[in-house]
Parts: structure tokens; sequence; C-alpha cells
């Protein structure tokens, strides 16, 4: 097949006597020795996934029993950027010799009691139409690895931060922000990755303690729904969008606690809710509890208005991620998990999302209050160097001063603050940057001059210093310093 086009391969074999379930049986062993994701869908197709390779792209493979011969198919589900051999080898190559290989291993008894335990199995599904329901729910660390490692590095935050001195139960807003907290200054400034670490600091033992059961209820549920690497991409990319949109609304507000990130997943319950994939025969009493979670912690904090906005934004992300999953994922009904791809698609609309925002708010007004404390360290070895002249025992060891260490240092200042050129800042700071520059020359040109005048033992440089030195001056009363 031609570069670009979806592709698939088609191998039809004897059944050899074996009935639906059977098929379905020793298929199910074989995906589980691939490692690949699958599901039953019906009484009459098995599917199954690949594992997502660097294209990003999976093949859906379907096993169809057709009266004495059974079609296996592998089909791309993306665009292909590699030919089609690929669908070919995973039947011929990786299917078919693991599928061949159960089916000699098993013994009558064995393939009887695999195909009784699928065929209850997938009746039940297509009986109550979910794909989910709560007898797959269950409360211990086994299918929750993430829930609970997420809660663990919560408290290993926790831990660590009061170690170092940080108070348990109020910790101040500056604490808050050196350990990752979120503020507009910080993150419209470049420090996006605020929008993420403020997840995991806290706002106090009893909002960390209820934002962790919150979690783990929720991560019951949804983390069996999502799998793995799902969960996670929605618990970071909800997290990240309730920053952002606290941020939005409050520039002076230190954000932090996973609330907004707790509640993104509340809102990836209920997008699924909506949908085919979890109908509404699923247990009421758990809608209910997401329900009623969500309008306490509206009441509660009516007064803090800066948790809504957190909160709010989480909810609204986490059900416009679980309708992404869905319909990029789960729709198809391809897999127990929707297939085994990372979920790019959210990944890259929640990236891009933080890339506008930043980019139309960009501030880089603190990057350069950093830079310039760097300037100040440089300034200060050279005005060093300068002393050190009135210690010098000879003009040639003076002129040398200025050569290998004062002018190097005033090159140094004007290159570093040459880098901020490009930083986004208010009229005020874009002045400051302005007498800056003009300091940083003034300076070179003093120095050379100064170098000029004692090497070569002359007055005739005297003028030109005396007027760089009073431009000096007036920028100093300019900047005022």
């Amino acid at each position: 097949m031609p570069f670009g086009w979806k592709t698939e391969y088609e191998k039809i074999l004897p059944a050899n006597g074996l009935n639906n379930w059977e098929v379905f049986a020793i298929a199910e062993q074989a995906c589980k020795n691939l490692d690949w994701e699958y599901l039953i869908v019906d009484e009459h197709t098995f599917t199954a996934t690949t594992p997502t390779n660097w294209t990003l792209t999976e093949e859906i493979i379907t096993i169809q029993p057709q009266k004495e011969e059974i079609l296996f198919k592998s089909k791309s589900e993306n665009i292909e950027l590699l030919e089609a051999r690929h669908n070919q080898k995973n039947i011929e190559e990786e299917l078919l010799p693991v599928f061949n290989r159960v089916r000699k291993d098993w013994s009558a008894a064995q393939l009887q009691s695999a195909a009784a335990a699928i065929q209850t199995e997938t009746l039940k599904q297509i009986t109550t139409g979910n794909r989910l329901d709560s007898g797959k729910i269950t409360f211990g660390f086994k299918d929750h690895e993430v829930t609970f490692l997420l809660i663990a590095v919560k408290l290993i935050v926790f831990i660590v931060m009061t170690v170092n001195g940080v108070s348990a139960k109020s910790p101040a807003a500056a604490d808050i922000l050196r350990w990752g907290g979120c503020l507009k200054a910080n993150v419209t400034g470049g420090e996006w990755w605020r929008l993420i670490t403020a997840i995991f600091t806290y706002t106090g033992v009893v909002n960390l303690l209820a934002n962790a059961a919150a979690l783990y209820f929720i991560g019951l549920m949804v983390e069996a729904i999502l799998g793995k690497a799902k969960f996670l991409i929605a618990f970071l990319c909800a997290g990240a969008l309730s920053s952002l949109a606290g941020i939005m609304w409050y520039n002076e507000v230190v954000i932090a606690g996973a609330s907004g990130a707790v509640f993104g997943l509340y809102g990836v319950f209920l997008a699924f809710a909506t949908t085919a994939y979890i109908n509404m025969k699923f247990p009421t009493v758990w809608l209910l509890s997401i329900l009623a979670y969500v309008i306490f912690n509206v009441v509660s904090r009516s007064g803090t208005s800066v948790y809504n906005a957190v909160n709010f934004g989480g909810l609204i992300s986490g059900i416009c991620i679980g309708y992404l999953f869905y319909f990029f994922h789960f729709k198809r009904n391809v897999a127990r998990a929707g297939g085994s791809r990372i979920s790019v698609e959210v990944l890259l609309i929640t990236s891009l999302l933080i890339f506008l925002f930043i980019r139309s708010k960009r501030n880089d007004t603190m990057r350069f209050e950093k830079a310039i404390m760097k300037l100040n360290q440089i300034e200060v070895k050279a005005m060093t160097q300068m002393q050190h002249l009135q210690f010098t025992k000879s003009n040639k060891e003076a002129a040398e001063v200025l050569r290998d260490s004062t002018l190097p240092e005033w090159q140094h200042f004007q290159k570093e603050l040459i880098k901020t050129d490009s930083y986004k800042l208010n009229d005020k700071f874009t002045e400051k940057r302005k007498l800056l520059s003009k300091y940083a020359q003034m300076r070179v040109l003093q120095t050379t001059l100064l170098y000029e005048s004692i090497k070569d033992s002359s007055d005739k440089y005297h003028n030109q210093i005396n007027s760089v030195s009073d431009s000096i001056d007036l920028i100093i009363d300019q900047l005022g310093y």
C-alpha cells in the first residue's frame, strides 16, 4: 500500500470444530500473552488492539468465526506512516503462532472452562449495556496503582515540606510558592510547570486529607474506566487546567492543592455516565455521591471564590477530557481501556490552551528582576576591580587590571543584559532596561578610556573620561540607585 493510507490484512483459517466461544477463549489468552488490549464486543466478534508504536498508530485486530472458518483481520486505526507490513506481521508473525500454541497446549477441559467463562462475561455486558459495572470496582491496590501513587506523592511532598519547616496546618503563601505553588506572575513569566507542581503542594493538612480521600474514591472508578496511562493524563491535564482557571481570575493568589484535579476526575466520570460506555443502569449511589461531593464543596467554600474557580475549572476540564477520551478511544468499542494509545489528543489540546494563555498574557517582569540580580553581582565584581587600582604599584599593573579584569566584567554585564532584549515587559521595566543598556555602554567606554590613558600615561582622554563619568552619574540618578 502507498505511504499515508490506512492499511489492512486478512487471513482465513479452518475452524477445525471450534465454536465461537472456544475461538474467543483462545484469542483472549493469546492477547494476554502478547500484552494486547482486548474486548468481546458481541457473540460474533472478538476485538483487540496492538500496542502503540512510535508513529502513534495502532492496529485493530478482529477475529470472526464464520461457519467452518475463522477470519483474522488487522486494520490500521490511523493513517499509517509505514508500509502495510505492520498488519500482516500482526497476524502472521504474532497472533497466529501464539493462537495455535494456546490451542495446542490447552486440554479439552481447559478449553471448555475458558469458553464458558468468556461467554458468561460477554452476555452479561450485552445484557446490561455496560462496558463497566459495579462488579468491576475493587477497593485495593490492584487495578488502582496510579491512584495510590498520586496519593503517596502528595503525602511525601507534605512530609518533606513540614520537615523543612513549613506549617502543616496553615502554610504561608511564600512557602507554598517556594515549593511549587502557582502564581499568575510566575506562570506568565515562563514557569508554566507550576500549573502541574501546584497540584502536589498543599494548603493545609485538612485539605490534604480531604483531597486524598476524594481522590481515592473517584480513582476507584475512573482508573478502572480509563486504564493507568489515561487516568494519569486525565489527572494531570485537569489539574493543570484548573490551576490555569484559578490564575485567570485571580492575579495575586497562590494556587495549590489537588481539589481541581480531583474535580476533573469527577467530571470525567460524569461525561462517561452520559454515554453508552457506562449507561444509567450503573448503580445510582455512585452518581449521587459524585453530585453530593460537588454540591458540598461549592456550598462549603462559597466564601472562598478562588477555590470555586479552581474546582469549576477542573470539573469543566474533566468533562471535556472525558468526552475526548470517549470519542477518540472508547466509542468504537475496541478495547477494555480504549486501546493502548496514550491520548495524544488530550495532551496536545491541554498544551495548546496553556501555550495560548501564556503567550497572550506573557509578562517577563520576574525573569527580568532575576536578571537584574545577576547584573548587580557582576557590577559589584567590576567595581571591586576598579577600587583595586589605588593599590597597584605601577601604571602597567593598573592597566593590566583594567584590561584583564574590569573590562571583561563590564562586557559580561553588557552581554547578560542583551539576553533580556526578547523579554516582554511593561513600560516601566522597558525604560529601565534602556537605561541599563546605556549604563553598560558607558561603563565599557569609561574603562576603555581609563585603560588607554594609564597605558599611554597621557591626559588627552581626561575630558572624555569626565564626560562619560557625568553621564554614568546621571543614569544612576535616573535608575534611582
